[in-house]
């Protein structure tokens, strides 16, 4: 009868604390508890999806993003092929350009089919953002760019020389007057870049495209991501802040 009892005792002991693990005196995981959406990892993944009633450059509302569980990757907007890398430092970027004095040749406006690099990715209250810098765009160009003196410059050197005169000859393109030197014809795109856009930052070994500092929160970004994940993980909805347009990606 005792043994019953004790019997019993055990049965009860080990019931008592089964889910303190009563086998092994360990901890039982009763599963993650975290929502969905709180971790980087979450959305690790090539998406693709659109931006509601808008279009970008091309005519294509496209959106396409690749992350990584680090927060790497890239955002591709439109449905345009990615431009060709840079070849040609007396010219601008990208090919076809407007140039000098084209109202918007140099802008935020993303260029359709370039993969521009996420930056600053983090989540924020179950909600992904990542920024996007438009210099980006220029990156590779401002490196095959020579670095010359220019003292109108604040670090001293440009993508141009310094020059007293610039401008726009109708039917033989633009040109500038070099300090102590005679009128030359320079590309209008470059000079576009280099001086109205000044989308370079040069020192006297090399130039880099003036880009936004690393560090940099998200939300400081020209364009920002600004988005959340349904139930299943599966769809992305949110916000392109530049324009405060909503966007829509799937998972594939």
């Amino acid at each position: 009868m005792n043994n019953q009892r004790n019997g019993v005792r055990l049965v009860l002991g080990c019931a008592a604390v089964a889910l303190a693990g009563c086998s092994s005196g360990g901890a039982v995981n009763i599963g993650n508890t975290q929502a969905i959406g709180s971790e980087l990892a979450d959305y690790a993944a090539i998406w693709d999806g659109y931006a509601e009633a808008h279009t970008f450059a091309d005519g294509s509302d496209h959106l396409h993003l690749t992350i990584d569980a680090s927060g790497q990757g890239f955002l591709q907007f439109g449905d345009s092929a990615p431009p060709p890398a840079p070849t040609d430092p007396s010219v601008g970027y990208p090919p076809g350009a407007a140039g000098f004095g084209s109202p918007g040749t140099v802008t935020s406006t993303p260029l359709p089919g370039f993969l521009y690099p996420i930056h600053s990715a983090e989540v924020q209250a179950e909600r992904i953002q990542l920024g996007v810098d438009p210099n980006d765009l220029y990156s590779a160009w401002c490196a095959i760019v020579p670095s010359l003196p220019n003292a109108t410059q604040s670090t001293g050197y440009g993508c141009l020389p310094e020059f007293q005169q610039a401008g726009y000859m109708p039917g033989s393109g633009c040109w500038l007057l070099p300090t102590g030197g005679t009128t030359e014809a320079v590309d209008c795109s470059k000079l576009d870049l280099c001086v109205m856009g000044m989308v370079c930052t040069c020192t006297a070994n090399a130039c880099t495209s003036a880009a936004v500092p690393e560090g940099t929160p998200a939300v400081q970004y020209p364009i920002e991501l600004d988005a959340a994940l349904d139930a299943t993980g599966t769809t992305l909805t949110g916000t392109l802040t530049t324009g405060g347009v909503t966007v829509h990606l799937t998972k594939q």
